[in-house]
């Protein structure tokens, strides 16, 4: 379960707010900033910080910018991705026993990938974030997020729309979709090629 960059990143943002680095109601570096730190782009930046927002760790306010929200949040959010690295110790674990007792590999095979299912379920909720554009044919222009049942038909959730370059956190779903949009969503692989699918 080897991280994408932009999860390294929002993993060690969290840690500095666990521990202290940053504290609550505290501005944040703005994506410039934090993408010279890091070494990164501004769009690896942006999916980074719409996962802190997505979990409640920060807020992101027009003309604000980026607010440590919770502490709490951020130590709930180290903590969960901990459990994942003793899920796949785990996993590990099980792969070993496969190889040394070969008459039991049916049925350790099967516990192996329904284990596997559902940690990549749990992590997938949140650390997994698509940009999608909306084309200037695309027949969700003109339509709400509420109209599409983005998260009924596709399972994921719209974290932000960028915008003309200026990004609109956790909008509403009587928001209106317009050509050329970018869609920040957090769902499985599966869930963002439907959402592609529902937008083409």
């Amino acid at each position: 379960m080897e991280q994408a960059r932009y999860q390294e990143i929002a993993i060690d943002i969290a840690h500095a707010i666990m521990m202290g680095e940053y504290h609550e109601g505290v501005k944040i570096h703005g994506r410039s900033t934090l993408a010279g730190r890091y070494n990164v782009s501004p769009e690896t930046i942006r999916r980074s910080i719409a996962i802190l927002q997505n979990v409640g760790v920060v807020m992101v306010s027009q003309g604000v910018g980026i607010t440590v929200n919770s502490k709490a949040m951020a130590e709930k959010f180290i903590k969960s991705f901990n459990q994942k690295g003793e899920i796949q110790l785990f996993l590990e674990d099980l792969k070993g026993l496969m190889d040394i007792r070969r008459a039991n590999d049916i049925k350790i095979e099967s516990h192996l990938n329904k284990l596997q299912g559902y940690a990549d379920r749990i992590m997938s909720r949140w650390l997994d974030v698509g940009e999608i554009e909306i084309g200037k044919t695309s027949p969700a222009i003109g339509k709400t997020l509420r109209e599409l049942q983005v998260r009924e038909r596709t399972g994921t959730t719209i974290i932000a729309v960028v915008r003309d370059g200026f990004e609109q956190f956790s909008p509403e779903a009587g928001f209106v979709l317009r050509g050329q949009d970018v869609l920040l969503a957090a769902g499985s692989p599966e869930g963002q090629d439907k959402l592609r699918q529902l937008i083409d």
